[in-house]
């Protein structure tokens, strides 16, 4: 049989491309795009994943890019102690408010990259690590490793299937940043599968399909939050507006929502 591709490889050349792998600070880039992320995300469909996974009362939870909380306040509900690891402070602070309003105190914040992490040395394990929407790292391999090295009984991972953004989004983005311009999309979740395939690790896959539903006071206010996580060049602020007026539905209370439908992977294995 016919070598197969190195896939951590390829998965490399994508983050290259994209120049993601010259962030220096990513936890500086996500503190100024808290407030927009917690507005599009908050515990959207957050509770729908948790009861994918199997969580229980006696067990400890590692939370990988934790975010403001959308997957970590669900499962504090379920779990013993969840440890939420994010390497944005702001991100964290939402974090903290959130399980504050859910009257939730079992759990723990690092802020930290997960590539800077050392399990064992500078985490102790858990019995599930949970990374969701969470694995842009150039060494995809040495960073799975690490985190089935950081689990005592299950890991589960979420991340898109087929393409990263839908049609719509796709050429918004091609109108402000061009068609090389820009950071595109991350390659979807069979390179996961062929990585840890090659760690001899052989994952099960659920697909589903999402859907988040994001109010918006006016078409404005949501150029304005993609704005904030896109960063879009100067000049370009109209093409943003003139994509949410079309992009927007009517709530019907004088407002507007934003409704994106996408398939989403859970790779997950039990140790």
């Amino acid at each position: 049989m016919e070598p197969l591709p190195d896939y951590n490889e390829l998965w490399r050349a994508a983050i290259e491309a994209g120049g993601r792998e010259k962030i220096d600070d990513p936890g500086a880039v996500w503190d100024r795009r808290a407030g927009a992320y917690d507005r599009a995300r908050g515990e959207e469909k957050g509770a729908d994943e948790v009861s994918m996974m199997t969580i229980g009362p006696d067990d400890t939870v590692l939370d990988i890019g934790a975010g403001t909380g959308r997957l970590a306040v669900p499962m504090a509900r379920a779990a013993r102690h969840v440890t939420a690891l994010d390497p944005s402070g702001k991100m964290l602070a939402v974090l903290r408010r959130h399980m504050e309003e859910a009257g939730l105190r079992n759990y723990t914040c690092m802020k930290a990259r997960w590539e800077d992490v050392t399990p064992g040395i500078d985490i102790g394990p858990h019995t599930v690590v949970v990374a969701a929407n969470a694995l842009g790292f150039a060494d995809l391999r040495r960073e799975l490793e690490k985190i089935d090295a950081a689990a005592t009984r299950a890991v589960y991972l979420f991340w898109h299937a087929g393409e990263w953004r839908e049609a719509d989004e796709q050429e918004l983005w091609r109108d402000v940043f061009g068609a090389e311009g820009g950071r595109g999309g991350y390659p979807d979740y069979l390179f996961v599968v062929h990585v840890l395939h090659d760690l001899g690790i052989y994952a099960n896959v659920t697909i589903t399909g999402t859907e988040s539903v994001t109010p918006y006071p006016s078409p404005e206010a949501a150029a304005a939050d993609w704005t904030r996580m896109h960063e879009p060049p100067a000049g370009k602020e109209e093409v943003v507006v003139e994509h949410f007026r079309k992009a927007l539905e009517p709530d019907g209370d004088g407002g507007y929502v934003l409704v994106r439908r996408r398939k989403r992977a859970m790779v997950w294995w039990e140790k």
